[in-house]
């Protein structure tokens, strides 16, 4: 009998707990087998976006190969959704001999049941099912000292996030065996879901770690003052390899650690700075272990669900391909449809527009969003969406209204990201550029939009109506 190795999104060796403890129970030399389940149906029904797809198989193809060489035989099975994940795997640890299955747990609803049904059809033919926290670097265990079972406000989250690392430590890297078995490495299936090209975006650990590294070396120091400007785009780009578990926090953490004797403080206020967006990365994974109902497409305040959002599929729809006649806002929608990415920022100032100047609920805009980005994380997504329509937890107050021109002034003063991605403005003089109208009206033949709103009366709008709740 063996130990064996279940992926999710956790699709590394490195600082892996899954994969540390299989190899620990490896027998003499055989290699551990491992399984990914490829589940075309339920990728379809969470929205994931086909360059994400591309970039998960890309990866699976690079992967499969690395672990092979390390001893461990990854195996795709394919299927529909995740009622058919127990059979699927007990069938897996049935043919391979497999008496205990090492995995890394996944905090949605729909992840959280699948993980209860595979382990209970495990024992019922007497085989263990471990689950680790391999996912994050705190596991979701924070518990305030009051009522409350969890921290529902970032800041003390934050706080109590980095004690816990303060106590805990980070990890030393573990040493990885060596055992090549590539020459029995199983065969790779066709992707069972609709691709987009992700090529653009490298694979594999060691790219990824090697992106980390050159972010740490050469721009974390400087995150702080330039994070908020989409031209400079000095942001890590590391987001899709956490999405995917290509890259763990821990990794992330060490490299942190070697910056201050004394982390997770005495960084300087870059890599501070960047070490908060893990955290907020991590608060919202905890939301989904805590609070099932986020899973479900409700609110967090949940009387915020009954506010009456407007229907207009016209107007969605103009959002959607950055036609709204506001330059920053288009410049963001038109990135994410060139790229499958968008600097989070301009994921901020989209969002506001489409829930408070538009009134659109802000559930179609967390879907369009996971439809088509390629880090698309369903805890960060609905965490970033409910944040901006002031309905989620320690979110935005409603009060707070985005003023996309100001917005668009203040992260892009001399309009270069706005050219670069909204064509009929690149020659629009950089007084203008953040207000076009005056100079539109002497450009005849250019046909980009007015404002499809005003935001002075929109914003006031909104705010009447979040005040009847």
């Amino acid at each position: 009998m063996a130990a064996g190795i279940w992926f999710k999104g956790d699709l590394r060796l490195t600082d892996n707990p899954a994969v540390t403890a299989a190899l620990g129970e490896r027998a003499d030399e055989l290699p551990v087998h491992a399984l990914y389940l490829a589940a075309a149906g339920q990728w379809q029904r969470h929205d994931w976006a086909p360059i994400k797809v591309d970039l998960l198989w890309r990866h699976l193809e690079c992967f499969r190969q690395n672990a092979a060489e390390r001893g461990v035989l990854l195996h795709i099975v394919v299927i529909d959704t995740w009622k058919e994940a127990p059979r699927a795997v007990l069938q897996f640890c049935q043919q391979y001999d497999i008496d205990a299955l090492h995995f890394n747990r996944e905090y949605p609803v729909d992840e959280q049941r699948r993980d209860r049904a595979v382990a209970a059809w495990l024992a019922e033919h007497d085989i263990s099912c471990q689950g680790y926290h391999g996912l994050l670097l705190v596991p979701p265990v924070l518990e305030p000292s009051t009522e409350n079972a969890y921290y529902q406000k970032f800041t003390p989250f934050n706080r109590a996030w980095r004690e816990h690392l303060t106590l805990s430590g980070i990890p030393a890297p573990e040493a990885m065996p060596k055992l090549d078995c590539r020459s029995q490495l199983p065969d790779m299936p066709e992707c069972p879901h609709e691709r987009r090209d992700s090529s653009a975006w490298q694979v594999g650990e060691d790219a990824a770690q090697q992106q980390l590294q050159t972010f740490i070396d050469e721009q974390v120091a400087c995150y702080h003052e330039d994070r908020d400007n989409p031209a400079l785009d000095n942001t890590s780009r590391l987001s899709p390899y956490w999405e995917l578990g290509i890259l763990s926090p821990v990794t992330a953490a060490r490299k942190l650690q070697q910056l201050s004797p004394d982390f997770p403080h005495g960084l300087n206020k870059g890599a501070d700075t960047w070490l908060t967006e893990l955290a907020w990365r991590e608060f919202y994974q905890h939301l989904m272990h805590h609070i099932p109902r986020l899973s479900y497409k409700k609110a967090f305040k949940q009387h915020t669900d009954d506010f009456p959002w407007r229907d207009s599929d016209e107007d969605f729809e103009r959002w959607c391909e950055g036609r709204t006649g506001y330059p920053i806002v288009d410049a963001g929608m038109r990135q994410l449809a060139a790229e499958g990415w968008m600097h989070n920022r301009l994921r901020m100032i989209v969002a506001n527009f489409l829930v408070k100047d538009l009134r659109l609920d802000w559930r179609r805009g967390e879907q369009f969003f996971m439809q088509h980005l390629i880090d698309g994380s369903f805890p960060a997504n609905n965490g970033g969406w409910q944040w901006s329509a002031s309905t989620g937890t320690d979110a935005v107050p409603y009060f707070r209204v985005f003023n996309p021109t100001r917005q668009s002034e203040k992260i892009d003063p001399d309009g270069s990201y706005i050219r670069k991605w909204v064509s009929e403005l690149k020659d629009c003089p950089t007084k203008c550029i953040h207000a076009p109208e005056s100079w539109l009206r002497t450009q005849p033949d250019n046909d980009y939009p007015a404002p499809m709103v005003d935001h002075s009366e929109a914003r006031e709008k909104f705010l009447a109506a979040f005040k009847q709740l």
